[in-house]
């Protein structure tokens, strides 16, 4: 006889379950993006007024400064965790943190320098205006500014979250033919036009109809790097269209798996989002929805070999997730997972006890298990379920051959997304 035990890690909104101890209460989720909207209104006003933080020369190239705008009108685009919907509560604070992730897109003329095109805006005078409108809200409110990240500016909000500004420039000629055009699809008059201009936020149709190749991120040691923030999206959508919501929470048991073994280590999220993609793709019959320890199991029996090999980028072709992972480092990776696969046998397949199985589990996943054998359930033992949809591979879904594109990596625990 088998056990049951999709009810331990997920049921309904006002039950007890893993997953609802992976998210955060909502009085917390508020006052996350009351501090991010706080920032968003001192940069928007700041870079409306640029020339009193900055030099014109210290913002501009000298060839753009003659004509440097009077002002820059930034739009926001959330990013990361938060805009995929994989963001958990940490299982260790500290040192572990939330991680709200936001885009600064700034629209600004775009120079030419043998046929290469990049921004009028210098990328070290970019984190240095964002840095000194962050500055006085962060006295004010009691948070620490981070000035040392090589590809975001930092807000410290305490010792359990932090915000991760990426600085991006985008063509204005490109932006403004795109505001246009959804001013005369829409048929909006003037006053209309106005406030879709002044919009914080980037619209979801402006945003996707930006080209790739010049959506560029400020570096601080690189300068400007073509990087589109897209891809990633698109890639993890691509796999919820192929396969259900019931990817996006398996991501989440893995995620908080990961962080109840380890108060930091360098298997990032995203290696641990593409592991949970490439076990779906190659499963001939996934489990059903309602089964979400058995989707687990299977995850679980392949993921030492993942661990083992090599494990590609899904969005940038030639690079790799593992890339930097010392060979102690995958030792206890594959150690853990191993550890994960057991336990879960055990739980599923290896006891006709609820209370032995959740102590199984609970020594895989951590004490935000629920303390009740009474959510297992015994049934007969099978793996054969609803078919799910399928796929032959995301690639194919995607539209064939994929172009390399620099994915957008922002640093602190070494974490994409």
């Amino acid at each position: 006889m088998a056990l049951n035990a999709h009810r331990v890690f997920t049921g309904p909104a006002d039950a007890d379950h893993f997953l609802a101890a992976l998210t955060l209460e909502p009085s917390r989720e508020k006052l996350l993006r009351a501090a991010r909207e706080t920032c968003r209104a001192a940069i928007r006003s700041g870079l409306r007024a640029w020339s009193t933080v900055l030099q014109k020369s210290m913002l501009f190239e000298d060839a753009a400064a003659h004509v440097a705008p009077t002002s820059l009108k930034p739009k926001f685009r959330m990013q990361g965790s938060f805009a995929y919907r994989t963001l958990n509560e940490p299982a260790r604070t500290p040192p572990q943190e939330i991680d709200l992730d936001d885009g600064i897109f700034v629209p600004v003329s775009f120079l030419n320098n043998n046929g290469r095109s990049y921004p009028a805006l210098i990328s070290s005078g970019y984190f240095r205006a964002v840095e000194a409108l962050l500055t006085p809200i962060c006295r004010e409110r009691g948070w620490t500014l981070i000035t040392d990240k090589p590809s975001c500016v930092r807000v410290e909000l305490d010792d359990s979250s932090h915000i991760d500004f990426a600085l991006y420039a985008i063509p204005d000629d490109e932006f403004e033919q795109l505001v246009e055009t959804e001013v005369l699809a829409k048929a909006m008059n003037a006053q209309d036009r106005a406030m879709l201009t002044e919009q914080i936020e980037l619209a979801e149709d402006l945003y996707r109809g930006l080209r790739e190749d010049q959506i560029m991120l400020a570096h601080r040691e690189e300068g400007w790097k073509p990087s589109d923030p897209r891809k990633l999206e698109d890639w993890f959508r691509a796999a919820l269209r192929a396969h259900g919501e019931q990817l996006r929470r398996v991501c989440r048991y893995l995620k908080g798996w990961r962080d109840y073994h380890w108060e930091a280590c360098r298997l990032s999220s995203i290696a641990l989002m593409a592991c949970v993609v490439t076990t779906y793709d190659k499963a001939v019959q996934a489990p059903a929805d309602n089964r979400d320890d058995l989707a687990l199991l299977d995850l679980a029996d392949r993921l030492p070999d993942l661990f083992r090999g090599r494990i590609a980028n899904p969005v940038v072709e030639g690079q790799y997730l593992d890339e930097g992972w010392a060979e102690d480092d995958r030792q206890a990776f594959i150690r853990e997972a191993q550890g994960l696969r057991d336990r879960l046998r055990e739980a599923i397949d290896g006891t006709d006890s609820p209370p032995r199985a959740l102590a199984s589990l609970v020594r895989a996943f951590g004490e935000r298990l629920p303390e009740d054998h009474s959510l297992i359930k015994a049934e007969e033992p099978t793996k054969i379920a609803a078919p799910a949809v399928l796929t032959s591979g995301l690639v194919k879904q995607m539209g064939g051959e994929r172009e390399p594109q620099q994915a957008v990596k922002r640093e602190g625990d070494r974490r994409y997304g």
